[in-house]
């Protein structure tokens, strides 16, 4: 991540846009790439283009979206949505967490893994995401902010290995 478009982050953050907006206008580049070549564009004049995201996105983020485009950076703005996300859990003590499993842990089980990083991680919210990993054998490993919390029988058997051919 460079530089400028942490930059652009921490002021997309720092200008409380809501995160309406902000999802708007991520679904929309998301969707419509011709958008992006048209604000990418120097062949388009800069009045036009402030028009078509006049008339495209909400009003609280269209100043932003010109900023970028004036600044010709409107490339990076998928970019600079991502580290928004990440600087607005890091201020807000959100932690996004893996969850390897083998078998899908139920509604319970989740909260109680959420707990777990919640306190091991000082933060405020977990959000978990879940990702089958068969390879595991079974238990599980969460991955969030740097730190793995590896409970998977894989990694029991590999210990249990490295213990009988040390001796």
């Amino acid at each position: 991540m460079t530089t400028t478009v942490s930059n652009y982050a921490k002021v997309l953050y720092q200008l409380n846009v809501s995160a309406d907006s902000i999802s708007i206008a991520e679904d929309t580049f998301a969707e419509s790439k011709e958008l992006m070549k048209v604000l990418c564009s120097p062949v388009i004049m800069p009045k036009k283009k402030y028009e078509i995201i006049d008339k495209i996105f909400p009003k609280d983020i269209c100043n932003f979206i010109k900023v970028v485009s004036k600044n010709g950076r409107m490339t990076s703005i998928n970019d600079i949505f991502k580290e928004y996300h990440n600087w607005y859990n890091k201020e807000n003590k959100i932690v996004v967490a893996h969850l390897y499993y083998v078998v899908k842990p139920t509604e319970e089980q989740q909260e109680k893994l959420k707990a777990f990083v919640k306190k091991k991680l000082n933060a405020s919210k977990v959000e978990l995401e879940l990702i089958e990993k068969p390879d595991l054998i079974g238990g599980f490993v969460i991955e969030a902010n740097g730190h793995e919390f590896d409970r998977s029988f894989k990694n029991k058997l590999n210990a249990l290995n490295r213990k009988l051919v040390w001796r």
